[in-house]
């Protein structure tokens, strides 16, 4: 081959059909990397939501080791907690307000201790406004706060039209309306700690992560007992979609949801699983 043929053939770049074809091979890859790519980070999210599960397990016992019983449910839907009311039956606030200590959440939780009038008010409302990242599964919606649409007036404040909320609930065999359960109840008289569970994601309508409006979504999660905060344990947990959304535990992944047991492990529980076994 001559010199001439060679500079030619160098000079006469690529053809409309050959830029084409290696566009739809890059179109190709692109397709087949994006689901594994996708895969990948969601079930890195998955691993942070059981995570959070776990340490909210842990704390949740170690309030029963410290005070002799599981954190009770409080006085209902239509109270926060209160700095001033202390641990047990005595405390209008939840569950979760009740673990506030062992999370490495304290300073939330004595937000208005000492106070009174306007000035607790305040306080409480900027408890109320202190969302959690340990609260929420991240392939949920981001630890913000969500519109409320609760009571306009509770019992011992008027809460903000916005207000931080939680994708777990408890089971209410372990915490509801003033209860004093401890292990042993569970132990002695339940199914066992490795199955009973303890808490876990709650189901909730996809269509209403943001707004705040779903079904047992619609308070804060520093509030007394309510389905907000609290849900049963019976049957199988039931995917985030509109049309499965239940008052019961459920997710967003797409096979299951992570359950934590009085044992304080972590399951992925899958959508035709019963949560508790016989």
């Amino acid at each position: 081959m001559s010199i001439q043929t060679i500079s030619k053939s160098l000079q006469r770049g690529f053809t409309l059909i050959e830029v084409l074809v290696v566009i739809t091979i890059i179109g190709i890859l692109v397709a087949l990397l994006i689901p594994a790519v996708q895969m990948a980070r969601e079930s890195a999210r998955r691993t942070s939501c059981a995570n959070n599960l776990r340490q909210l397990a842990t704390a949740i016992l170690l309030h029963e080791e410290q005070h002799k019983t599981f954190p009770t449910g409080g006085w209902g839907e239509d109270w926060v907690g209160d700095p001033e009311k202390g641990y047990g039956i005595h405390q209008p606030g939840g569950w979760i307000y009740n673990i506030l200590a062992y999370i490495e959440q304290e300073n939330v939780r004595l937000l208005g201790k000492g106070l009174s009038g306007q000035n607790k008010q305040q306080a409480m409302i900027q408890m109320l406004q202190t969302p959690l990242e340990i609260a929420h599964c991240p392939s949920r919606r981001l630890p913000q706060v969500y519109p409320y649409h609760g009571p306009a007036t509770l019992k011992n404040i008027i809460p903000p039209e916005s207000v931080a909320k939680s994708d777990y609930a408890i089971n209410g065999t372990i915490s509801s309306r003033k209860s004093q359960v401890t292990l042993s109840d569970i132990q002695l008289h339940g199914k066992g700690s490795s199955q009973t569970v303890m808490v876990g994601e709650k189901s909730l309508d996809a269509e209403h992560y943001n707004t705040g409006s779903g079904a047992g979504d619609l308070l804060s999660m520093y509030g007394g007992d309510s389905d907000d905060i609290r849900r049963n344990a019976n049957g199988t947990p039931l995917s985030d979609s509109a049309a499965e959304a239940s008052l019961g535990f459920g997710g967003p992944h797409s096979s299951g949801a992570n359950i934590a047991y009085c044992d304080s492990s972590v399951r992925f529980v899958g959508f035709d699983e019963q949560l508790e076994t016989e």
